[in-house]
C-alpha cells in the first residue's frame, strides 16, 4: 500500500475546504498558484488524488456535456483538466441538490454518494432532493452523520448502471448511471429504453452501510484519509453492504454478486492508466 504524498494531502485539504465552504472546488490555476506547482507537478498530484478516490478530473471525452442523469444541465461542466468530482460532490450544478441545515449550495456526485454524503457534515442535518430518473417523481433523503433517517418514496431504489470491474474504463461516465428510481417497477420501465445497461438495484440504506464500511464515515474528512478495505468485516457483511444476490435455484440463498466485485480487469486497467494503489487493507 502506497502512502499518499504530502503535497497531495495538502492539495486535497485545499480542495475539500473550499467545497465544504462554498460548494465547488477551486480551479487548477488557483491550486497551482497556492501550492507553487508547475503544470506537470499538478498533473501528478491530480493523478494521485484520482487514484486515492478523492477527485475525478474532467477529460476531453466528457467536455461540453449537456445532460447528466438524463436531465439537462443548468450551466455545463468543467473544462478538461479541471476537477469534475470532489468525492462525493459534483463540481457542477446537477439534479442532486444537497441542503445542509436549510442551505443549498452543494451538488451530489451520484446516487451512491448521496446516500452517505451527510458524513461530510458531522452533526448536521443533510437533505438530498432530486427526481426519479424514470417517472420524475420527487425523491428526498434526510440524513445525519452518515445515516439515512428518512427516504421518500418508501419504495426508493438506488440503481448502479455498470459493474464495479468497469469503473476504471470510464470513471466519469460510471457515475452518470448510478441513479435514484422511485420503485423497482420504475427501473424495469426505464430499462425498456436502455437495454444496453444491465444494472442492479439496492436499497438506499444498504448503500449507506457500504459507504461507512469503506470510508469510515466522517473519517473521510481526515487529513490522512485513504480508502479502507477491512477484509474480514467486508466478508462478514457482504449481504448488509449489497455485495450478494439471492439465487432462486437455491431457495433464495444469498451468494456473492459478481456485478459488485473487483476482477483482474479492474486492477489491470487501473495500472494501465497510471494509477497507484492508495487503498489500505487490513483484517478488521
Amino acid at each position: 500500500m502506497a502512502q499518499l504524498p504530502e503535497k497531495a494531502k495538502q492539495v486535497r485539504k485545499t480542495i475539500m475546504d473550499q467545497v465544504l465552504r462554498e460548494g465547488f472546488a477551486p480551479k487548477r490555476a488557483e491550486i497551482r498558484e497556492k501550492h507553487g506547482l508547475t503544470e506537470e507537478e499538478l498533473d501528478r498530484v491530480f493523478k494521485d488524488l484520482e487514484a486515492a478516490v478523492i477527485i475525478a478530473v474532467q477529460k476531453k471525452s466528457h467536455a461540453g456535456l449537456k445532460r447528466f442523469q438524463g436531465e439537462p444541465l443548468e450551466e455545463g461542466v468543467p473544462e478538461p483538466g479541471e476537477i469534475f468530482y470532489a468525492r462525493g460532490f459534483a463540481n457542477f450544478k446537477n439534479t442532486f441538490k444537497v441542503w445542509v441545515e436549510g442551505e443549498q449550495k452543494w451538488y451530489g456526485e451520484c446516487s451512491l454518494e448521496c446516500c452517505m454524503i451527510s458524513a461530510m457534515f458531522p452533526g448536521k442535518e443533510v437533505v438530498v432532493r432530486t427526481v426519479c430518473r424514470q417517472t420524475k417523481e420527487p425523491v428526498e433523503l434526510i440524513e445525519r452523520d452518515g445515516e439515512i433517517l428518512e427516504a421518500s418514496p418508501k419504495t426508493l431504489r438506488v440503481h448502479i448502471g455498470y459493474p464495479v470491474r468497469y469503473v476504471p474504463d470510464d470513471i466519469l461516465g460510471w457515475c452518470d448511471y448510478n441513479s435514484f428510481f422511485s420503485s423497482e417497477e420504475a427501473v424495469v420501465e426505464w430499462r425498456k429504453s436502455h437495454p444496453n445497461i444491465k444494472g442492479v438495484t439496492r436499497d438506499p440504506r444498504t448503500i449507506c452501510h457500504f459507504g461507512k464500511l469503506l470510508t469510515g464515515g466522517s473519517q473521510r474528512l481526515h487529513y490522512d484519509f485513504q480508502m479502507q478495505f477491512p477484509i474480514l468485516k467486508i466478508l462478514w457483511n457482504l449481504k448488509k453492504i449489497g455485495f450478494t444476490k439471492p439465487v432462486p435455484a437455491l431457495g433464495g440463498l444469498h451468494l456473492p454478486d459478481p456485478f459488485m466485485m473487483m476482477t483482474p480487469h479492474f486492477f489491470k486497467e487501473w495500472k494501465r492508466q497510471g494509477y497507484r494503489n492508495y487503498a489500505r487493507f487490513s483484517l478488521l
